[in-house]
This record gives structure tokens, C-alpha cells and sequence, in this order.
């Protein structure tokens, strides 16, 4: 496949399609994923026990405030039941779903993603890059990059598997991803993540991929915050990344103010919301982010709107445990269709602005731009 055929198209894992017919997108979810390497052991004796306990009405309350500490959690149902959950999200208009799981380390399965494309008429659509930041917010351990094959590859070397895992596809399946990332960064920001960065945006160029960036989400303060993500940004811009088509993952947890969001969305990338649905208990190794609940982030979406950055949003749920399914009493992938959609109407947002937000922004966004190498 060459370059020219995918212009102006959008690539999902039964192959290319026309941008245009992409409809409702959730940018940023997890189908396939298999969590039990962010799986982080509790160390309280008490804890530890309800830490290998099966998700039921009598725990599910210590997992959703510990969400990562229950291996069951991390640990997605069978393809049944995510082809279920999908369904609820098709059910209440949504057309199509990225599938931002990176690596078969995370559990990326590309037949498996076929298989549920199929089933319920869900565009897929999968992604390429790296994401082992597996230790991020555990003190005294190292991010997964230093420990991992990453830190003896060459930047060319990672480059080209993210080329042609988008134009030819990953291992022996054929199945193409149509987006890089999402890309896991931690604070501190070292050599071998700026390596990654840069062949993230080596692949950009030869591509016409949008990337997603995961920044960290946990940093000494809030200022460090904003400025580890300035300095991923700038990093990115440095190896010749089209920061307008480049995305900044989790604004909701970790851009506290709208002087920064305004700073951040200046430099052209996007912002996404997309924890959608998870309100006001952060994971303990993340406890320096805020969580704000589902009308907080309209309230600041609103906020950027009046500022000019319409054009600039993306909202998604970020689903990647199992409490977040309806199966397991969660809210669902159509939760942000089902619920957000009305809250938005109600505190004014107009259909054309609610249609910008779902539909056009990432069409934009998945659609291959011309290459520049």
C-alpha cells in the first residue's frame, strides 16, 4: 500500500474507509487490553487479600477507589462480553472507537479487534507505538522504558516498526493501524523518551499519522505538571512533529487551569477529555492529579469553547478496566452519548458545537495527512 491511497482516509482493522463515514468517534478507548502489567501489588496485609479478590458487590467499592491495586480489574472480560458493551455504544448512535492499545505487551490482539469489528459494525480503529511506563508514580522504580528492550533500540529501528505496522501491519496479521500511540511518557522526561518522541514523529512524517501522547500523571507539583507537558510538546515540535495533528491525552487530570489549557492549545495541538465517566477518586499513585466529575469537564469545555479552541477538543472515556463496563457496573462506553451528550444541551452547548466535538474533530484528526518524507 502507498501513501497516496491513504489520503484523506481513515484506516480501521478491516482496512481504509472515507474519513467522512467515520460518524461518532470516541478517540481514545481500550477494547482488547490486558492491564496486568499496571497492576500495582497493595502493600497492607488487608489490602493485599482484596487485591487477588474476583470484582463483586461486596469489594467494588475499595476498587473503584483502587482501581489498579485488583488484578481482576485490570484484567478485561472475553470478547462476548466487550462485543456487549460495544453494542450499547452502537445502540446509542456511536459508529466508531480507537483503540488506543499500543503493544502486544499491554495485550493488543489484532485478530481479536477484527473479530469484534465485525460482530457489531463498530469501525476500529488500532494504533501503534510504545507504552511501558508500567511503573509511573511507584517510588524507587525506574519507568518501564529503562528497563525495557526500548533503551537499546535505535531511534530508526523504532520508527520503522511504527511505519510498518501502518502500512503493511502488525506481525504476521495484516491488520494496519491508523494511529500512533498513545505514546506513554513519565516524569521525569529521560533520553530514552526523547528518542521515542522523536521516532514517533519520524513516523508522522512518513506516515501522515496523528500521534496521542500519555503524559504523566504524576509529578512532584502542578507546576511540574504543566511543565513536563510543555516540555514533551516542545520536544516533539523540536523533531519536526506536526503538533497539529498531535493529541495531549488526560487534559482533565492534569491541566489544572484554563491559563494553561489556553497556553497548551496554542501551540496547536488537541486537547482531549477523556476520562469521561470517572469522577473523584484518583488511583493513589496518581494522587497529585485532580479528578473532576462528568459537569466539570463540560464547565471547562465550555470554557475553551469562549476561548476560541472548538476546533481543537476531543472527548472519549479512556474505558480500561472492567468496573467501567456495564457488565461490571460501570457506565459504558455510550456512557458519553447516553449521559454527557444531554448534560451539554442543558448548559447550552449548541448540536452544532456537541457535533464538532464527536465528529469532526477526529475525523480530522484520523484522516492520513500528506507525507513529508
Amino acid at each position: 500500500m502507498g501513501h497516496v491511497e491513504l489520503m484523506g482516509k481513515a484506516q480501521t482493522v478491516l482496512g481504509l474507509v472515507d474519513a467522512n463515514s467515520l460518524g461518532v468517534t470516541l478517540p481514545h478507548e481500550h477494547i482488547l487490553i490486558g492491564g496486568a502489567g499496571l497492576f500495582i501489588e497493595p502493600s497492607e496485609a488487608g489490602e493485599k487479600i482484596l487485591a487477588h479478590q474476583t470484582i463483586s458487590l461486596e469489594n467494588i467499592d475499595w476498587v473503584r477507589k483502587h482501581f489498579r491495586n485488583n488484578l481482576d480489574n485490570m484484567t478485561m472480560p472475553d470478547e462476548q462480553v466487550l462485543i456487549k458493551e460495544l453494542m450499547f455504544y452502537k445502540m446509542a448512535g456511536g459508529d466508531t472507537i480507537v483503540e488506543l492499545t499500543c503493544t502486544s505487551t499491554l495485550g493488543r490482539d489484532p485478530l481479536g479487534l477484527v473479530r469484534i469489528a465485525r460482530a457489531t459494525g463498530v469501525n476500529i480503529i488500532m494504533s501503534t507505538g510504545f507504552y511501558e511506563v508500567y511503573a509511573e508514580g511507584v517510588s524507587g522504580v525506574s519507568p518501564g522504558y529503562e528497563t525495557s528492550s526500548i533503551a537499546a533500540r535505535s531511534e530508526e529501528d523504532l520508527a520503522e516498526e511504527m511505519v510498518r505496522e501502518i502500512m503493511v501491519g502488525a506481525g504476521n496479521t495484516g491488520v494496519r493501524a491508523g494511529i500512533i500511540g498513545e505514546i506513554g511518557t513519565a516524569w521525569p522526561l529521560s533520553d530514552t523518551q526523547r528518542k521515542f518522541l522523536r521516532a514517533s514523529a519520524r513516523a508522522q512524517r512518513r506516515t501522515g499519522a496523528a500521534i496521542n501522547i500519555h503524559p504523566s500523571l504524576k509529578t512532584p507539583s502542578p507546576k511540574d505538571h504543566e511543565d513536563f507537558i510543555m516540555e514533551v510538546v516542545n520536544a516533539l515540535g523540536d523533531a519536526d512533529a506536526d503538533l497539529r495533528r498531535t493529541v495531549i491525552s488526560h487534559i482533565d487530570m492534569c491541566c489544572l487551569t484554563l491559563g494553561f489549557r489556553c497556553k497548551l492549545a496554542e501551540t496547536g495541538v488537541y486537547l482531549e477529555y477523556d476520562v469521561f465517566g470517572w469522577e473523584g477518586y484518583p488511583p493513589r499513585d496518581i494522587e497529585l492529579a485532580d479528578v473532576p466529575n462528568d459537569a466539570q469537564r463540560v464547565n471547562e469545555i465550555i470554557q475553551l469553547i469562549g476561548e476560541g479552541y472548538l476546533n481543537q477538543i476531543l472527548i472519549a472515556g479512556d474505558h480500561c478496566v472492567k468496573i467501567m463496563l456495564r457488565s461490571y457496573g460501570g457506565w459504558g462506553y455510550d456512557h458519553i452519548l447516553t449521559n454527557v451528550v444531554p448534560l451539554m444541551r442543558y448548559k447550552g452547548m449548541s448540536d452544532e458545537q456537541i457535533h464538532t466535538l464527536l465528529v469532526e474533530n477526529p475525523k480530522r484528526v484520523l484522516s492520513f495527512a500528506p507525507v513529508k518524507e
